[in-house]
């Protein structure tokens, strides 16, 4: 494939990749142009081509470069179809950080475990140190948010169960409020029918020539007992309301029982202090790791870099570089002190004080952690609490509002007394005076009746209103079964989804590990395939590994039998499994391969095929030996002169 130099495309019409770097890593300043398909990057061993495909990777969205010793600031670019992706360093402290970034992808995860696969590619790491292999492949798996999800969910169903508890409950009683709506119906016609019927009486009775003082009487008789019943119906409708708050003190004083029975509330107060005393005591600890860190990172980042630059000069000119190395003794001169030291010293100090470094991230990650849940208590202690405080001054509130609608309730009691007795004096004046007795006691029954039939109204009617209730409850019973199908569905489906994943995952690692076996070669690898497990500390992948012996015998072997090339590529195939698994070609259409010098050519071209199939662009790193076995099958890039030959 050749480049059309005058649009910046391929000769297919594909756009290329523009790759600017400064003052990166041992780079001082080189560009190249990277086409659809595999390129490759052929340079001797510290001639930077790490510090170039590091680039490419940091400006795609991975970890950054450091920056090159002695600058203070670099850059890389990267332009894909006219659009421009950077990411400008700056030195800081003695360490490198990013100033600014616009990357191809926000989604670094994605980036460092299957985009970037440098030599310390977590991925590779694991297979070759025997790493957690099921943590990394399912990182990028939200599986707190999806147990988040599934906890909604299920308090959602558990919400809606006891809805439903409360509709059926409601529903059931329907038939029996039918049956006694229609007993009330029919009392109050019976109540109704007399009523008209003694009023009807009062009318024809002719008291006209009544003395005009019994003729009051009876007026202060009806006037009294209409009296009565209007206080009677105050009455009622204040018990009720009563009622209805004593119902509510009841749940607020079950909710308290329920609070105070737990025995951290009942110290609520002291476990705070406890929580906040064990948060400032994290907080401290993270304190002191991140000083810990911040001081070890510069001194692992730039002697990194002093082995892999070699005091490089600002050119790609190899011949500076042999300058430097004492053929005999393999040594370096140390940039701190100036005198010619061990490389594999220098490389051993570093190995522990990164060993140290990666352990204290550990123990932050962990403290950070024990952080966050500490945090979560406080806050549902503080929840808590206030809950508690809040049903306190509810229940002071409702205490005060019964007392006073009972102090209310005792007063119409004793007004409807004195109504009642005044009631009998009127009747016993009346039965002295020249009104028949029979006329009284109409009048008297036809205060009961109007009382009676008022009590049937305001109970039919309440009972009218329970059955519009389940009537109501039956429809929304209904509704909520539909929603509770729905939610029980999600829920099978969230709790299926990351066993859904972790079955492709191990389907496609195992189907790509085949196919790249296959095209490899190994003589004496048989197969090598994911296992998954249930455990009790939950699901892990268990790397398998079955060989073939000189006589042919078939055997399963540990993963450690496997040679350190043997376990780089199963390290690689696994990463690229991923990026197929989590469609991360659709977000970045790039593979970077870097440390894979320990292949021959064949098996390069072979694995790098085998990529090339899965994304639009692979970018790979080689010795130029390697590089010229694999000229004409590949576009390469020569780093001394940054140009596409």
């Amino acid at each position: 494939m050749t480049r059309n130099e005058t649009n910046g495309e391929s000769e297919n019409g594909d756009e290329s990749l523009s790759l600017a770097v400064r003052n990166v890593g041992g780079i001082e300043q080189a560009s190249v142009s990277l086409d659809p398909g595999v390129t490759i990057v052929a340079g001797e061993n510290a001639s930077n081509k790490s510090s170039l495909l590091g680039s490419l990777g940091g400006v795609l969205g991975g970890p950054h470069p450091p920056l090159r010793g002695g600058a203070d600031r670099g850059s890389v670019t990267l332009e894909v179809d006219g659009d421009r992706f950077e990411l400008d360093l700056v030195r800081r402290d003695g360490k490198t950080v990013v100033a600014d970034a616009t990357p191809y992808t926000a989604a670094t995860t994605l980036v460092d475990l299957f985009v970037y696969l440098g030599e310390e590619n977590p991925i590779r790491r694991a297979v070759v140190d025997g790493g957690d292999l099921h943590e990394l492949l399912m990182r990028p798996v939200d599986t707190a948010a999806i147990e988040a999800e599934i906890q909604r969910l299920q308090e959602r169903r558990d919400e809606i169960d006891d809805r439903l508890e409360t509709l059926d409950a409601t529903v059931d009683d329907l038939p029996e409020l039918e049956v006694r709506a229609r007993q009330l119906a029919e009392r109050q016609e019976d109540v109704t029918a007399r009523l008209e019927s003694k009023r009807a009486a009062i009318e024809e009775a002719d008291y006209r020539d009544a003395a005009e003082t019994t003729q009051h009487l009876l007026d202060d008789l009806q006037a009294a007992r209409s009296e009565r019943g209007r206080l009677r119906d105050r009455r009622d409708t204040k018990r009720r309301a009563v009622d209805s708050l004593r119902t509510d003190l009841d749940a607020v004083e079950d909710r308290l029982s329920d609070l105070t029975g737990e025995k951290e509330l009942e110290s609520v107060d002291e476990r705070i202090e406890q929580v906040d005393a064990e948060l400032t005591r994290l907080r401290d600890r993270k304190g002191r790791l991140d000083e810990t860190i911040n001081a070890l990172s510069p001194i692992v980042e730039l002697n990194q870099q002093f082995l892999a630059d070699a005091r490089l000069p600002s050119t790609f000119d190899a011949d500076d570089v042999v300058e430097d190395l004492h053929p005999d003794s393999e040594s370096v001169t140390c940039w701190t002190c100036g005198q010619p030291v061990e490389r594999s010293e220098i490389k051993s100090q570093v190995e522990a004080v990164e060993a140290i470094l990666q352990e204290k991230r550990r123990e932050r990650r962990t403290v950070e952690a024990r952080i966050e849940e500490r945090q979560a208590e406080r806050t549902e202690l503080d929840a808590k609490r206030d809950e508690y405080a809040d049903l306190v001054e509810r229940r002071r509130r409702l205490e005060h509002e019964i007392e006073e609608r009972e102090r209310t309730l005792a007063d119409l009691e004793t007004r409807i007394d004195e109504v009642g007795e005044r009631i009998e004096r009127l009747e016993a004046e009346l039965s002295e005076t020249d009104a028949a007795s029979e006329l009284v006691d109409r009048h008297r029954e036809v205060s009961e009746l109007e009382y009676e039939r008022g009590q049937l109204e305001r109970e039919l009617a309440d009972v009218e209103e329970r059955i519009a209730d389940a009537e109501d409850a039956k429809a929304k019973r209904e509704t909520l079964r539909e929603e509770r199908a729905e939610v029980t569905s999600e829920l099978a489906e969230r709790r299926d989804r990351v066993e859904r994943i972790e079955r492709e995952t191990v389907e496609t690692v195992n189907e790509c590990m085949a196919r790249v076996l296959d095209r490899l070669a190994y003589r004496a690898v048989e197969r090598v395939w994911i296992e998954r497990r249930e455990g009790e500390d939950g699901t892990a992948f268990d790397l398998q590994v079955v060989r073939t012996a000189d006589d042919g015998t078939v055997y399963r072997a540990a993963v450690d039998t496997l040679s350190k090339s043997e376990r780089e590529v199963v390290g690689l195939v696994i990463a690229l499994a991923g990026y197929l698994v989590y469609d991360v070609a659709e977000t970045v259409p790039v593979v970077v391969v870097d440390a894979i010098e320990m292949l021959d050519a064949e098996r390069i071209h072979g694995l790098l095929d085998f990529f090339d199939e899965h994304a639009r662009y692979v970018v790979a790193a080689v010795l130029p030996e390697e590089a010229d076995r694999l000229r004409e099958r590949f576009d390469t890039v020569e780093l001394a002169t940054a140009e596409v030959v």
